[in-house]
């Protein structure tokens, strides 16, 4: 046993730092990093520099957290199950049950060979198929599904930043990814944004198991949908002009509803510059603008109806 390797009663006495705490669980740091920072997978408490400290559960917790993601378990899924909900999943038993869509679970494949090795599989529909990603990006490729598989030859950076945001647009409860060649840091960064990632070869049996365990654990597309964002109802200078024009609405929700609106708008612009800054963060970022839109959509709607009935208040 080396020096800087703990031992046993080492790791029961004394806490460990995120470095030494992700070798002994076979992550690498970054990883437990973005977990933490997404997740809270561990509570693990902070030193007076503000160092996370683990002890020995939380090296077993994350040890079974890389299993399990291994055997395609999506980490959102698994990140707040406590030990031995995650000993239990290691192992095979049933833990409470999942209860199954009613709906078939909706496919995009991107990449021919992939859709043909799960031509056979019948437990799922494959409701669109590209094969590459500038098919898949086309404006007229945009549906909902729960999963989206894309087979790429090579793995590069700036792929694997428009696979997360494809992820994102299509609502997908999962994203599988299996490619040929690539850095080990790029498909780091698209597990880091929530992705299964293998690389080939990969039979057509066992991506047909890999899809089958992790549709067991995604979550339905339909349940994620929520109503679209709209154009803008109003421009920059007719927000400022409502919430600066005095109204004959006697309390002040005209002016707070507007500057809502304002507030809205900037955050979704904001989330959407932030989507091309970082692969792992593309997910977040592209869901954080649409939440945004969605709720600016909502806000313009009531400011509308407040401006109608100012318009119909008498005078005075």
């Amino acid at each position: 046993m080396s020096e800087d390797t703990p031992s046993v009663p080492a790791l029961r006495l004394h806490k460990l730092r995120s470095g030494t705490a992700a070798r002994l669980a076979g992550l690498p740091a970054t990883t437990l990093r973005v977990w933490e920072r997404r997740y809270a997978v561990v509570d693990a408490p902070k030193a007076p520099n503000g160092q996370r400290l683990y002890g020995e559960l939380d090296v077993q917790r994350l040890t079974l957290m890389k299993s399990l993601t291994g055997r395609g378990h999506p980490i959102g899924t698994i990140a707040r199950l406590d030990l031995p909900a995650l000993q239990a999943l290691a192992a095979g038993t049933p833990r409470s049950p999942v209860q199954a869509p009613a709906a078939r679970p909706r496919l995009v494949v991107v990449g021919r060979s992939a859709a043909q090795k799960l031509k056979l599989m019948a437990a799922c529909d494959v409701v669109a198929v590209h094969d590459d990603l500038d098919a898949a990006e086309a404006p007229a490729a945009t549906v909902t599904a729960d999963l989206l598989l894309a087979h790429l030859p090579s793995l590069q950076p700036a792929s694997a930043a428009r696979l997360l945001t494809l992820y994102a647009r299509l609502g997908a409860g999962a994203l599988i990814v299996v490619y040929g060649y690539g850095a080990e840091r790029v498909a780091e960064s698209l597990r880091s944004g929530g992705a299964i990632v293998r690389r080939d070869p990969v039979s057509g049996r066992d991506l047909a198991r890999l899809v089958t365990a992790t549709l067991a654990t995604a979550v339905p597309a339909e349940h994620a949908r929520r109503p679209p964002a709209s154009p803008r109802a109003f421009s920059d200078d007719a927000l400022v002009d409502i919430a600066e024009s005095p109204s004959s609405i006697a309390c002040e929700c005209l002016r707070h509803v507007a500057e809502l609106v304002q507030q809205l708008t900037g955050f979704e612009r904001y989330s959407a510059d932030c989507v091309s800054r970082s692969p792992a963060d593309a997910v977040l970022h592209r869901r954080l603008s649409e939440t945004a839109g969605v709720a600016r959509t909502m806000f313009e709607a009531a400011l509308q109806a407040m401006l109608a009935e100012a318009a119909q208040a008498p005078a005075g």
